[in-house]
């Protein structure tokens, strides 16, 4: 009986032993515990403003073209060859400046011969004159004395200005923009030679739109800014406004005259006008980073008890950076302006700044 007991304490020894290997065992490969769930997600930081309906400036920004007040392309009145240029692309020239000269050389002796001959009918004419005032000479002879004296001046004056032809003078104060023809060339009437601009004075370009024309008017004063100078406005008056709209696009072509004697600006340059069409009454007026687009549609965020309210709005256009909203809002809502970029309807939100819709 002794032996027997001994054996079943020996077993239970072993029993407890071998439970003990085992739940340190399990202890060791036991997953990690996750961390309590908190239930509630962080609130995302945002910036509003409050609604409020005021009378807006109806601005909007159009395209126009910067073109040179004067653009002339000087051709060639005369064939010849080139036998000397003075000016080179890039040089800025006087009005009658010299920029290059043809040979004239025929033309110069048909000159002379010219004035040789317009002085011989011209004494004659005189000395038939004399005579026809004594009756010495018919009426005829006198005739036909005056026909050779006009004839023979006439051809000298066209030998003038066929050797004045063959001098390209500068038309304008500008700059030689461009050079087509290189010296000793032979050209003929019509060849291009130079393009010259003055680029003292500019011109802005824009086109109207047709609902638009009469917010408009010569004498007005219209800003603009190009965009390799973001940090500088100019300004110009309006010097043109077409009578007719163009075929293609029904817009009404403008002119806006800009002083530029820096010569900042350049004919080719693209403007963005501050067109004013006046005001725009009972809209709300918020920053374009406030409206968001949505399947076609524009949407902003609204705060409301802490949460993100998303609201379907109208945009009635759009001035400068803001969009003028005709419907959607009323007076008092809270529309985030800032990190409304991912939210979601109902999402979490804590406002940490406020201000006005009014602009």
């Amino acid at each position: 009986m002794k032996n027997k007991s001994g054996s079943i304490q020996i077993l239970l020894v072993g029993t407890v032993v071998l439970l003990a290997v085992l739940v340190a065992i399990l202890m060791i490969f036991k997953p990690a515990e996750k961390p309590e769930e908190t239930g509630s997600e962080a609130a995302v930081a945002v910036a509003t403003i409050t609604v409020q309906p005021t009378n807006t400036p109806d601005v909007v920004l159009l395209p126009a073209l910067i073109e040179a007040n004067v653009d002339v392309t000087l051709s060639a009145e005369k064939a010849g060859r080139i036998v000397a240029l003075k000016v080179d692309r890039g040089d800025a020239v006087k009005k009658a400046q010299l920029l290059m000269q043809i040979d004239d050389r025929i033309w110069q002796t048909n000159l002379k011969q010219a004035r040789i001959a317009a002085a011989n009918a011209e004494r004659n004419f005189e000395r038939t004159k004399s005579l026809m005032e004594s009756g010495a000479v018919s009426q005829s002879d006198y005739d036909a004395a005056e026909k050779a004296y006009i004839q023979t001046t006439s051809t000298a004056e066209e030998a003038r200005i066929n050797i004045e032809q063959c001098r390209v003078e500068s038309p304008i104060d500008g700059i030689v923009n461009d050079r087509f023809v290189e010296e000793g060339e032979y050209v003929q009437p019509g060849t291009p030679l130079f393009q010259v601009i003055d680029r003292a004075t500019v011109r802005v370009i824009v086109q109207i739109p047709e609902k638009d024309i009469f917010s408009i008017r010569l004498g007005d004063r219209i800003r603009f800014s190009v965009q390799p100078l973001e940090d500088r406005t100019f300004e110009g008056e309006v010097t043109f406004v077409a009578a007719q709209a163009d075929r293609r696009n029904n817009a009404f072509r403008s002119d806006i005259t800009v002083d530029n004697s820096d010569a900042v600006l350049r004919p080719g340059m693209i403007a963005q006008i501050e067109f004013n069409r006046g005001s725009r009454g009972n809209m709300v007026s918020l920053p374009m980073a406030a409206v968001l687009p949505s399947k076609g549609e524009h949407i902003v965020y609204l705060a409301q008890d802490g949460q993100a309210v998303r609201r379907r709005v109208q945009i009635d256009t759009i001035a400068r950076t803001h969009a003028l909203i005709s419907s959607g809002l009323e007076t008092g809502d809270q529309v985030i302006i800032e990190g409304n970029r991912t939210l979601s309807d109902g999402q979490r939100i804590e406002v940490i700044n406020t201000g006005n819709a009014a602009q």
